[in-house]
């Protein structure tokens, strides 16, 4: 097991937060970006999804919410640091996204449910 450098782990939270709001904003909740990661079984696999997420936050752009990308570049620098352990960054990705996801959802229903309480 890898012991990263608090700039990596920051790397790899700041790529979780763009995979979460790509997840959340690409036609609404479609958590099939955070499957496709997890299936990638080798660091080329891993790397294309990463550029997959990075072309769909362009679609999500084209819609007007934008998403600030350039942490995938510096996740893409750190995976091919650590080409050997691509599973252990790709796994840490994971649960920051699956949180941010989390927390996109729930704010946006936070939010829903008080415009209908005003409207009562």
């Amino acid at each position: 097991m890898i012991q990263f450098e608090s700039e990596e782990m920051e790397v790899m939270k700041r790529s979780g937060q763009v995979v979460g709001e790509v997840a959340y904003g690409n036609r609404g909740e479609n958590i099939t970006e955070f499957y496709q990661l997890d299936r990638a079984r080798g660091v080329e696999e891993f790397e294309k999804q990463i550029k997959n997420i990075g072309l769909k936050s362009i679609s999500i752009g084209k819609k007007g919410k934008s998403v600030y990308t350039e942490p995938l570049t510096h996740l893409i620098e750190l995976i091919n640091k650590y080409k050997k352990n691509y599973d252990e960054i790709r796994d840490i990705v994971l649960v920051y996204s699956t949180f941010y996801f989390s927390a996109i959802k729930y704010d946006k229903e936070k939010q829903s449910s008080k415009g209908s309480d005003r409207n009562e």
